[in-house]
């Protein structure tokens, strides 16, 4: 294995169940995965994380004045975090028996706690993004160069800062040689990336495992509904479903996110779950109409696409692994399926019958670890200085390079990103 072309992608999801890391080989412009691994976190960070959170909503993502009101808290979490991070990477390699010197830098994204986009924030508002982790404190820890803070440089361009997936996933196209295909990520928030003759366009779709999730983990105390077991119960109720559509995904200046034209990007942070606690109808009924509006409104985005829905659909992320929501993907671009009254053009006009939706396991790349895959991706990018955000996925004004690199025992004092909410008046 060479030095200079082999990177590992860290990444930990809004879901907070684990730390995932891959290790990727760059070698002549291709792409192999040498090794995976995957550490659970542990509840108290996870919890902790998810009031750190709360907090940062209360203040409109200030993390300066929520870093001054709970300093001791911030730095215990962080510390654990990053403490987290470091023995999950240690443990691949010594698992692996790969050696440090073989790898020429570290991708690491952070803990995402609070993103304010411009297509969000409008003409009259600073958009923003955080993310929690000391790249400097993690490659203390490891001995290796830590390339971290990669949406700031795409929000500072005037980007969104997302999605991130849709460049990699132009890489794994190009390497597997797909003239046209979507790749769709199933995580706490769902994106697209649209791939058609070497040109990529990319899209935040809403919320995908956010609103499962959410109510599995407060109303049954599981972190989701596995293999789809409640859902599974239930039916869609479609008045919750349309107002699922009209209601959860509404911005800050009161547009419906879902129908907004691309770039976009959206944030946990100001969906809508009131809907979905409606308990006069039963659970089961509501997680079951909250799957299907995963897969909906993934569907639906494809309106955005400038050409005819593809043949070749690739999934990658966790929600995908409720086989509730993959089905009823497929059916909805099968016209199997109902739709709302107000979207049967848009979905005739989506529909597909030949579409495959296919694990990008496939294609030779692993579903699991991809958006780790994406920082292995974009640290390679960083230190061979190749742009990595455009203006078709992110919306920045132009190709912009993305990231900075922490060297082991210098003095990067960052805690979090340098897009944070106050940036553009520093």
């Amino acid at each position: 294995m060479s030095k200079k072309n082999l990177y590992a992608g860290i990444m930990t999801g809004n879901s907070l169940d684990a730390v995932d890391i891959v290790l990727t080989d760059f070698a002549d412009g291709h792409m192999k995965d040498i090794c995976f691994h995957s550490k659970s976190i542990p509840l108290d960070i996870a919890q902790d994380f998810r009031k750190l959170k709360q907090l940062l909503t209360l203040n409109h993502g200030d993390i300066n004045e929520t870093y001054q009101q709970q300093t001791g808290f911030f730095i215990s979490l962080h510390n654990r975090y990053i403490n987290l991070v470091a023995q999950t990477f240690n443990e691949l390699i010594h698992q692996n028996s790969v050696s440090k010197t073989d790898i020429c830098a570290i991708g690491f994204h952070g803990q995402t706690c609070y993103h304010f986009p411009p297509s969000i924030a409008g003409k009259n508002n600073e958009p923003n993004t955080l993310q929690i982790g000391s790249g400097q404190m993690l490659s203390n820890l490891t001995g290796l160069p830590v390339v971290f803070d990669f949406r700031s440089d795409d929000i500072i361009n005037g980007g969104e800062g997302a999605p991130l997936a849709p460049i990699h996933n132009l890489h794994i196209a190009q390497a597997t040689k797909l003239k046209s295909a979507v790749f769709c990520n199933g995580g706490n928030t769902g994106n697209i990336a649209a791939i058609n003759n070497n040109q990529v366009i990319g899209w935040d779709c809403g919320p995908f495992n956010h609103f499962v999730d959410y109510l599995t983990r407060e109303e049954k105390n599981e972190a989701c509904d596995f293999d789809g077991k409640y859902g599974r119960k239930g039916k869609v109720n479609t008045n919750l479903l349309k107002s699922l559509f009209n209601n959860s995904v509404i911005t800050s200046k009161k547009q419906n996110f879902l129908l907004q034209n691309p770039p976009k990007s959206a944030d946990p942070a100001w969906y809508d779950i009131s809907s979905l606690k409606d308990i006069s109808i039963p659970f089961n009924d509501r997680i079951r109409t909250a799957e299907f509006f995963s897969a909906y409104i993934m569907a639906f985005s494809l309106k955005f696409l400038p050409c005819k829905t593809p043949d070749n659909f690739l999934v990658f992320g966790g929600g995908w692994n409720n086989p509730i929501i993959f089905e009823d993907f497929k059916n909805i671009l099968h016209q199997k399926t109902i739709v709302l009254p107000q979207h049967q053009e848009i979905f005739s006009k989506i529909a597909n019958p030949k579409a495959q939706i296919s694990w990008s396991d496939n294609f030779g790349f692993s579903s699991k670890y991809m958006e780790a895959r994406i920082f292995a991706d974009m640290a390679n990018c960083k230190i061979n200085n190749i742009p990595y955000s455009t203006p078709q996925t992110t919306g920045c004004k132009t190709p912009t390079i993305c990231g900075i690199v922490a060297y082991p025992n210098q003095n990067n004092s960052l805690l979090w990103s340098r897009a944070a909410k106050g940036w553009s008046k520093k």
